[in-house]
């Protein structure tokens, strides 16, 4: 009970978290000088489907959380479920309410680093709160834990291979990409050191943990 108590006094950071990665990937999509490499990714994959880019969001988390668990065994704490379930519904509901289109390449320059900063302290936060990372962080951790390479290494190396992918797919890629691959590893390595948050020393939440609550009370 103790370990369910602790998870659920951490979710409004988690929960925070989202708000602000899913408001930074909005804004940096807006901003029109490239999305960050998943989010090229994700609007490749987009225009082969037809689905919008908030269901696409969820299905490649849900896809890479697989992959992630199955070869990397990364767990699967409360954060991490719940990311698959709103962060692409967070994107899409603020692409809806956000209206403004900057016109000006200073406008856009204002936008994408409001977004960038945005989306990497949000990224960094829900992981700093230990309910389990998100499906493609879970994937950069977990590297950088098996192949013992710092994260600001480990990140671009992933978010280079997926922008690949993505441009095949008719993504759009900008300035923006490029500024995103290269420092926000750096970034999340920075947001983690003022959070005082250690991905090779901090114990993660695990949703097993939960079922073993469940059997005490059996």
């Amino acid at each position: 009970m103790k370990v369910l108590i602790n998870d659920l006094k951490r979710f409004p950071i988690t929960l925070t978290g989202f708000i602000f990665l899913s408001i930074g990937i909005m804004l940096t999509k807006r901003s029109a000088l490239g999305m960050s490499p998943w989010g090229v990714f994700h609007e490749g994959m987009s225009n082969v489907t037809g689905l919008s880019f908030g269901v696409v969001t969820q299905l490649v988390g849900l896809i890479v959380l697989l992959v992630s668990v199955i070869f990397l065994k990364t767990k699967i704490g409360l954060g991490t479920v719940l990311n698959v379930l709103l962060v692409g519904w967070f994107i899409d509901l603020a692409d809806h309410f956000y209206t403004y289109i900057p016109i000006s390449y200073l406008a856009k320059t204002i936008v994408f680093t409001l977004g960038l900063f945005s989306m990497t302290f949000g990224r960094s936060l829900y992981i700093a709160s230990r309910l389990g990372p998100g499906p493609r962080d879970g994937l950069f951790v977990g590297l950088s834990k098996t192949l013992n390479i710092e994260v600001k290494y480990m990140k671009p190396a992933i978010e280079l291979t997926v922008l690949l992918l993505g441009f095949i797919f008719g993504g759009t890629a900008g300035v923006g990409t490029v500024v995103a691959a290269l420092v926000s590893g750096y970034m999340v390595q920075t947001f983690f050191k003022l959070l005082s948050y250690d991905p090779t020393l901090k114990t993660e939440s695990n949703i097993m943990n939960y079922l073993q609550i469940k059997k005490q009370f059996k």
